[in-house]
């Protein structure tokens, strides 16, 4: 507004200084023409005085020479030119009209600029008084600079002294003197365009409001969002962009649309997307998520954007990598007893059999049956586990009572391995499922058992701390390998292969142990050597209405 009021003063300033000078300088060409006229008609009148002079010709050189802004020139009747000094061109001098003694001579724009004005009288002949105008006869010079320091010093008066005026006036049109402007005289003429303004202002800024907090929410949401979620603008630049798209693609608030992902796969897909104005899902494997985009143009008639959705498949791929392995294991495990108990059924049922093998080969029957149920049994409480169907209706449970029955189910195991047992655990209660946390330490100590070396011993101990309580159950067996730690609680996994038909084992004691830890809410920590033992440390996170009687 400052900046309108000032040009606009300023542009009326230069066109009254404009009039002023036209005017000005009209009046200053008529003074001047009215002088250089009744100066030629005076000069003209004296020097024809002298015509009959004998030194006329000298006083003509004379004057001619006096005056350098003008020419004499002297004609006879004869149109023979007598004196002409200056040797000027005098045009149509016969049409030379004596009554009027003036006579303008110009044929073209240029000579309009350079005019000659021819005053002439006649005597015995004629005498003509000739001046050639430029341009600074018609234009006052002197004139032109003193308006132009004028319109110099009309300019700096606006640029200061107006310019504090107008700010001295705008400073107080703002919105939060809105009641004083429509008190002060000084803003009569825009009190009802303001009242409008200001009505606008409010509905705007109810509106901005209601904008940030939907954008406010949308951002907390987004944030939040497990999945990615990107926004893109018409140019392809990152508007918006959650946490989970930065870590799943590596990318941040500077990524732009078309780099985002190196993949040729993605670069056809955003082609499809954009030209076809519909999504596009692409799977695609990066930084090592297995993950699934989804690419949504939102252009519209005005706008045009892109919306991005990362969601991570990982753990479904790992599920179903894991339910592939375990059906073939199953499938594995399965066939090898009953490929047994067929071969021997078949061989009694036969007749083939000797009389003196029926008892022995019933006996192997009989255990790779019940090998068989044993695998089934776990299979079903994995599925369990993994379904979450075993009730959550905990009770208190003494873990000295759960680790001396243990120790009292494997008694024959450890007897027949001459295996010394140290239990060092005292009775101490928690609230927990029985006979999950049953099954959690009786297979851990099994596999204390299984891969126990002759002559060696387990150690069942503990540590109270603060919030935890960690129960340690120790071998001195084979140990596990490095490699093999990351990896014994899969299921059917089984570290030492060469005993794994001697042990009997399903490999699924530890995946169930595993199950039973990530049910529970506890956690499991493995400590081992190889050829020196391993230690399996629970770590049971303690409640407030925890019952102890050590």
């Amino acid at each position: 507004m400052k900046q309108l009021a000032r040009y606009s003063m300023k542009r009326l300033a230069m066109i009254l200084l404009i009039l002023s000078f036209l005017i000005s300088n009209g009046i200053s060409y008529k003074t001047r023409e009215k002088a250089q006229s009744n100066f030629a008609k005076n000069a003209l009148s004296f020097l024809l005085m002298e015509e009959n002079n004998a030194d006329f010709y000298k006083t003509l050189e004379k004057f001619n020479n006096s005056h350098r802004d003008l020419s004499v020139v002297y004609i006879g009747k004869d149109s023979q030119t007598l004196f002409n000094p200056d040797r000027i061109e005098i045009k149509n001098y016969s049409k030379f009209n004596f009554a009027n003694e003036k006579y303008n001579s110009h044929t073209s724009l240029y000579e309009s600029l350079t005019n000659q004005t021819v005053y002439g009288q006649k005597g015995e002949n004629i005498l003509l008084i000739s001046y050639i105008h430029n341009i600074g006869f018609y234009i006052n010079v002197y004139l032109l600079l003193l308006y132009i320091l004028l319109a110099i010093l009309i300019k700096y008066f606006i640029d200061k002294y107006v310019s504090n005026k107008l700010d001295d006036y705008i400073k107080d049109m703002s919105y939060n003197n809105y009641d004083m402007i429509l008190k002060d005289s000084r803003y009569e003429d825009i009190k009802w365009p303001l009242k409008t303004y200001v009505d606008q202002i409010n509905t705007l800024s109810l509106e901005s409001e209601d904008l940030k907090s939907r954008l406010s929410e949308f951002t907390n949401i987004t944030s939040n969002m497990k999945e990615g979620f990107i926004l893109f603008d018409g140019d392809g630049n990152v508007e918006l962009i959650n946490n989970s798209a930065k870590k799943y693609l590596a990318a941040d608030e500077k990524s732009h649309i078309t780099n985002l992902i190196d993949d040729r796969e993605y670069n056809l897909a955003l082609r499809e997307a954009s030209i076809l104005k519909r999504s596009k899902i692409l799977d695609i494997k990066l930084n090592g998520y297995y993950l699934r985009i989804f690419i949504d143009p939102l252009s519209t008639s005005t706008q045009k954007a892109y919306a991005m959705i990362i969601i991570d498949n990982s753990e479904e791929m790992k599920s179903e990598k894991m339910r592939r392995e375990f059906s073939a294991n199953v499938t594995h495990e399965l066939k090898s007893p009953l490929t047994s108990i067929n071969g021997y059924a078949e061989l009694i049922a036969t007749g083939i059999a000797k009389e003196d093998d029926v008892n022995k080969f019933a006996e192997i029957i009989y255990k790779e049956g019940n090998r068989l149920l044993d695998i089934i049994d776990d299979i079903l409480k994995i599925s369990r586990l993994d379904e979450n169907n075993f009730d959550k209706d905990f009770i208190e449970v003494d873990i000295a009572e759960v680790v001396n029955a243990t120790i009292e189910k494997y008694l024959r195991l450890t007897d027949n391995k001459n295996i010394k047992v140290i239990n060092n655990i005292k009775p101490y209660k928690i609230k927990t499922s029985k006979s999950l946390f049953y099954d959690l330490v009786s297979n851990i100590y099994e596999n204390a058992i299984k891969y126990n070396k002759v002559g060696g011993d387990i150690t069942v101990s503990y540590e109270l701390g603060q919030n935890s309580y960690f129960l340690s159950i120790s071998d001195s067996g084979i140990g596990i390998a490095p490699a093999d730690t990351k990896r014994i609680f899969e299921r059917f996994y089984v570290v030492d292969k060469s005993r794994k038909r001697n042990q009997k084992s399903t490999g699924l004691g530890l995946s169930i142990v595993k199950h039973i830890i990530s049910y529970l809410g506890y956690d499991i920590k493995v400590e081992s050597k190889l050829n020196e033992g391993t230690t399996f440390i629970i770590e049971i996170p303690l409640g407030l209405d925890r019952k102890d009687s050590l």
